[in-house]
């Protein structure tokens, strides 16, 4: 019942190796574009609630300060999931 198995090929073996790490450098890069897209947008939507098409933004309106203390669930859950 001992089988004879054959012996794997070094070039079979890099290949599959070449295509596992293709694939996290594709997830990698993935991951970046999506993160860059993500504060762009997070920026534009900032300004444009800052501005409301005004040439300047009000002073003293605070809305990051208020926009943190809001955000600052989602902070936390983001931080617990990055642990896990």
């Amino acid at each position: 019942m001992n089988e004879i198995k054959p012996e794997l090929s070094s070039s079979f073996v890099q290949d599959i190796k070449t295509i596992i790490g293709q694939a996290r450098t594709n997830a990698v890069r993935s991951v970046e574009f999506h993160r860059v897209e993500m504060y762009w947008k997070m920026g534009e939507r900032i300004f444009n609630e800052e501005q409301q098409g005004k040439e300047r933004a009000d002073y003293g309106a605070n809305l990051l300060r208020d926009l943190a203390k809001q955000l600052e669930p989602v902070r936390a859950i983001l931080r617990n999931t990055k642990k896990a």
